[in-house]
């Protein structure tokens, strides 16, 4: 049964850009699974947002929705859909406006937490989940009103390992229910068995995708590793976490670090762990300013972290790249830090010739993809060439071209002396790193130890 379909859509932002949507067609029935793919900004969370009916600027061409279509939305920034404080009151808010009794929410409520992997207490706080949880949270509440067309942003990237392989089966059983998928997503092999049909949105077209996407793993792609070059290394431990016990006041431990861990001078350090791990909130703590923590045995930059006290020495990049972005131009954005801290404003031009952007310039940060603007905000940080720069998933929704700007700008602020610590999912081989930390089974500590005792074992 059809439950959707576009003809001949044209969309576009205005400001003289060019239609991001431009004479675009498609038809999605029930049980179908289809995925597209495309480079950063090019306009495919807009085209989850028509699907979802919830553009806020006209288009032209025309859609058909079927009497029976309900759909479910979750987007790349999950924090942008959140409406309640707990986690059970986020999920019921659906069946309240749907009118479903009381009495039965509860159970329902329960049912779809267990289904995307969140086995929470009902009255968990939102704000203390990861974004890889507040992923599943909101997939969770577009699930307990039973879509018909469920659409999803980049899951891949904001999910680890175990909950793409639990999302993997959450959509195979809803495929066979009948219920329709569109996701958006860089790294379609990631859901191969489900996909039916791949597209390729090129110049504000949808094309037929190549089969060797399905099968190209992110993982193991041919990105070419970039060899770094001679870095300034001078031994000098520019981080340093001493045994400790993470965890915020009253609350039970993230996990314990049972070694003394140092960062130094010219180093690539990657920090792996899954969801809810804790990466993101040792992050604040070494920039700090994480709330609601005891005093930890951490140095950085010879100082116990506090906010307000590095100046354009340190530098951090959030999940959430919106919340760092705030000038009326891309230019303008680059511009703020180096006319705060009395540094060259010429290094703003020079980044973006660097990465190619050059033509977003006078373009609002506010209007461009989670990639670009994840992008944008990490070149305002390489703009300071910081001693010590921190990074929360700077991967997450960047294309092959993207990742392998960002890799390079990296190496660079590497070659300068720069120590730098960034989190993800999984491990980077696209990326020369000097080692990685592991967060697992709620301890953290040095990968290179835990690879050499597994080899002797």
């Amino acid at each position: 049964m059809k439950l959707i379909a576009l003809e001949g859509i044209h969309f576009g932002y205005g400001s003289n850009q060019s239609e991001i949507l431009d004479d675009l067609n498609l038809v999605v029935n029930s049980g179908e699974c289809h995925c597209i793919n495309g480079p950063t900004g090019c306009g495919k969370s807009s085209l989850l947002h028509l699907l979802a009916g919830g553009l806020s600027r006209p288009y032209e061409g025309d859609v058909y929705r079927s009497p029976s279509l309900l759909v479910g939305l979750v987007m790349q920034d999950p924090n942008v859909q959140i409406l309640r404080q707990t986690v059970g009151a986020e999920i019921a808010f659906a069946l309240e406006n749907l009118g479903v009794d009381a009495d039965l929410m509860i159970e329902k409520v329960q049912q779809s937490l267990r289904r995307v992997g969140l086995y929470i207490s009902l009255d968990t706080p939102v704000e203390i989940l990861s974004l890889g949880q507040k992923y599943r949270l909101m997939m969770a509440a577009q699930l307990v009103f039973k879509p018909t067309l469920l659409l999803l942003d980049e899951p891949w990237a904001q999910l680890d390992d175990s909950g793409v392989r639990e999302l993997q089966s959450v959509l195979a059983s809803l495929l066979d229910d009948g219920v329709a998928i569109v996701m958006v997503e860089h790294n379609p092999s990631a859901f191969a068995s489900l996909v039916n049909y791949l597209w390729r949105l090129e110049e504000g077209a949808l094309k037929v995708g190549s089969d060797e996407l399905l099968k190209t793993v992110v993982d193991k792609q041919s990105l070419i590793k970039i060899k770094r070059e001679t870095r300034i290394h001078s031994g000098e431990s520019l981080v340093t976490i001493q045994p400790l016990h993470f965890r915020f006041i009253e609350q039970e431990r993230l996990f314990d670090c049972v070694e003394t861990l140092s960062l130094y001078s010219g180093e690539i350090v990657a920090l792996v762990g899954d969801n809810g791990a804790g990466k993101s909130s040792l992050l604040k703590t070494l920039a700090g300013i994480q709330a609601n923590i005891p005093s930890f045995p951490i140095s950085v930059l010879g100082k116990r972290p506090k906010l307000g006290i590095y100046g354009a020495e340190l530098g951090l990049l959030m999940q959430r790249p919106n919340r760092q972005l705030f000038e009326q131009s891309v230019l303008a954005e680059l511009q703020f830090s180096l006319k705060r801290f009395k540094q060259p404003l010429s290094r703003a031009e020079q980044m973006l010739q660097k990465l190619e952007m050059t033509h977003l310039a006078h373009c609002s940060p506010h209007k461009l993809s989670y990639g670009q603007q994840h992008t944008i905000a990490l070149a305002s940080l390489v703009c300071l060439q910081p001693r010590v720069l921190l990074l929360d998933d700077p991967f997450a929704g960047l294309d092959r071209q993207h990742v392998h700007k960002v890799v390079q700008l990296l190496q660079q602020l590497s070659a300068l002396g720069c120590a730098i610590l960034l989190t993800s999912h999984r491990e980077l081989p696209f990326l020369e790193v000097d080692r990685y930390w592991l967060i697992d089974s709620g301890q953290l500590r040095d990968g290179a130890r835990v690879i050499e005792q597994a080899n002797v074992g």
